[in-house]
């Protein structure tokens, strides 16, 4: 093994801090030499049943203390994780473990929509439920009598160590390849941008399935700090775990956040351990930032991508709270940039393009989807699909999905904007804006809108109030809707609409 491979900077980093907490969560407590060891007996245990280096090994685990000791455990002998979305319905599970034909299934035993599944896919060899009810250590029963020594494997920092499927906003979800050396370069990254510390205490109550979570088992690993992981948000108690387990840092949404904002507006609470919360998944409301800042407490702003291996920028307050618009700047060995999407130039700042970022955190490619691949990664560069722009001192401002801008008469049109301000409008719970087919014009914009319930707003209100802050080209049409096609994840899938918009000709309430 090498240092860029994952399963052995576990080794060292348990020569150096044996005795530090590793994993804190909710039904086990583990130190280093403990961790490693638990990793060691399951890698033990996989190779005496016939799991091989390349095999992939599926994960649907909520956050617990197993999911890391699987990861790393499969990374130790040269297996790929997949790191599987518990919230898919047993049809679009089927639809991933069909895709990348894992030889083993690790599960929480309350995951029903895995129930109908069992038994009936034949590349699956083992189908492990983790924990249960009555044993919510189950895993650590199964691996107890297996060696805790140091699995002989030749792994190499090519070979690949994680799967992690997009969510799939345009169609089928994507299974995104990312190597030890893509996972390593990602931890140097976090950890070389990001104030972690030895020993630091850094909470996940988002899902540690998603890639934040996947490169945050290894920043702990590289750093030296301990993983505190729970299920549990609750806006107020979530604060009570933070002051209870001294915890420095954390992982967000802009939801979340929100909701802890509120908690501690309105009752006394002090955390003088927590130096940050890492908020990312989609754009931060800048009075979100300066809210909490005013409090005392420090938002970093994220954007990534799956496809680069996790985070591409860092927005800190260091950076001048008057910037809080931006996502910051590029993490450690990334670097940035600008270009025109039909030419490919590049732009100079202040002029909105694709952005697109290259550096040794650029993924693998996406599994068995060689075209796919080709699309995104260009020349070295990974292309976001980002509509962005940059500033003199390299802050990124991204502004919309390229695949969701409008054209309209040769006039560009940025929905993500247009929905900025349609949701400034209290009645207004949603909203999803998308191009309609036009002859004359090219495309038209369209509004699909929820509203709050029992609230009544008209088309010509919504478009007036829109234009008073937009330009004219920026809204046509409105469209009334119950409710927005969303997948697993809670993102609204721009491309039903699309379809239904341009098939349906006529605007027309769906």
């Amino acid at each position: 093994m090498t240092a860029s491979v994952i399963g052995d900077l576990l080794r060292h980093r348990v020569r150096l801090s044996p005795e530090t907490e590793a994993v804190v969560a909710e039904s086990k407590r583990l130190t280093y030499r403990e961790y490693n060891a638990a990793v060691n007996r399951l890698a033990r245990y996989l190779l005496q049943t016939q799991v091989q280096k390349g095999d992939r090994i599926a994960v649907l685990c909520k956050n617990s203390h197993h999911l890391p000791i699987i990861y790393l455990a499969a990374a130790k002998i040269g297996a790929v994780t997949v790191a599987v979305n518990w919230r898919l319905k047993t049809d679009e599970l089927r639809y991933i473990l069909e895709d990348c034909t894992p030889k083993a299934l690790f599960f929480d035993g309350e995951f029903d929509q895995v129930t109908p599944l069992l038994g009936t896919l034949p590349f699956l060899q083992q189908e492990i439920r983790v924990s249960t009810k009555e044993n919510p250590t189950a895993l650590d029963d199964l691996i107890a009598e297996f060696p805790a020594t140091e699995p002989e494997v030749d792994v190499r920092e090519e070979d690949p160590a994680l799967i992690i499927y997009t969510s799939g906003t345009t169609g089928r979800p994507k299974g995104v390849v990312c190597t030890h050396a893509n996972i390593f370069a990602g931890g140097i990254a976090n950890t070389t941008t990001l104030d972690l510390r030895l020993r630091d205490r850094f909470l996940f109550v988002t899902p540690l399935f998603h890639i934040s979570g996947m490169m945050f088992i290894i920043g702990a690993l590289i750093r030296g700090f301990t993983l505190v992981l729970s299920n549990q948000f609750h806006p107020l108690k979530i604060w009570d775990i933070l002051r209870a387990e001294q915890v420095t840092g954390m992982m967000s949404v802009p939801s979340m956040l929100s909701y802890m904002y509120q908690a501690v507006k309105e009752q006394e609470v002090d955390v003088p351990s927590l130096r940050m919360i890492l908020c990312g998944g989609s754009l931060v409301p800048q009075e979100l930032i300066r809210g909490m800042y005013e409090l005392g407490y420090q938002v970093v702003q994220v954007y990534g991508a799956t496809e680069y291996t996790g985070a591409i920028t860092y927005w800190m307050p260091e950076m001048g709270l008057e910037t809080c618009g931006s996502v910051g700047q590029a993490v450690y060995l990334t670097e940035l940039k600008i270009v025109d999407p039909t030419t490919g130039a590049a732009l100079p700042p202040g002029e909105i393009g694709e952005v697109i970022c290259r550096g040794p955190l650029v993924f693998a490619g996406y599994w068995n989807q060689k075209e796919a691949t080709e699309e995104v990664i260009q020349k070295g560069w990974y292309h976001t699909r980002d509509v962005g722009w940059m500033d003199e001192n390299g802050l990124l401002y991204v502004v919309d999905r390229l695949r969701d801008m409008i054209i309209t008469s040769g006039e560009k049109v940025f929905p993500a904007q247009v929905e900025s301000v349609i949701t400034q409008l209290e009645e207004v719970s949603e909203a999803a804006v998308v191009g309609v087919k036009d002859p004359v014009w090219g495309e038209l914009s369209r509004a699909y809108v929820v509203l709050q319930e029992g609230a009544a707003v008209t088309e010509e209100e919504i478009i007036t109030h829109v234009r008073q802050h937009l330009a004219d080209h920026n809204l046509h049409e409105v469209t009334f809707v119950e409710e927005l096609p969303k997948n697993s994840m809670g993102k609204v899938m721009k491309y039903v609409l699309r379809q239904y918009a341009n098939e349906g000709g006529v605007k027309q309430s769906m």
